[in-house]
């Protein structure tokens, strides 16, 4: 029965995420329908974050970067996320997450706590966003920061 679990809250992380990046492509090609190449993500050496990548993103000081790429839609909007292994409990993180972004000028525009093993917070600071999905992974969580300028 956990296998199935499992299986789900995956699924369910995949549904967000999806989600997420299907608007952030929607709004860029609706106001740029002539576009029709597909942006080319730029990854990051392993266990490092792209230069433009804010690192005070990543709460946990003893995170293990396990991803991080950018991608530019346009000259004016960009991607950049990073993924990263914690030790810290989903909650935890997530109330770290929702106290750093409310005090550091960011408006919560929607949170997801209702699943059992993972919580995701969105978050806006003028036209930038931010998706933070907190999943568990063994004894401690995986993270996903998403963070998109424009």
């Amino acid at each position: 029965m956990e296998g199935r679990t499992w299986v789900w809250v995956w699924i369910g992380v995949a549904v967000v995420l999806i989600a997420f990046l299907l608007a952030i492509f929607l709004s860029l090609h609706a106001n740029n329908p002539a576009s029709s190449i597909p942006p080319t993500p730029v990854i990051a050496p392993q266990g490092q974050l792209v230069p433009q990548f804010p690192k005070s993103l990543i709460l946990d000081s003893a995170a293990a970067i396990s991803g991080s790429y950018s991608i530019g839609y346009s000259s004016s909007i960009n991607q950049y996320t990073a993924e990263y292994d914690s030790s810290s409990t989903v909650t935890s993180l997530y109330n770290q997450y929702k106290t750093y972004l409310l005090q550091n000028g960011w408006t919560i525009t929607g949170t997801l706590t209702s699943h059992p093993t993972f919580d995701v917070i969105g978050a806006s600071q003028g036209a930038n966003q931010l998706q933070v999905v907190i999943s568990t992974q063994g004894k401690g969580s995986e993270v996903t920061v998403t963070y998109v300028v424009k």
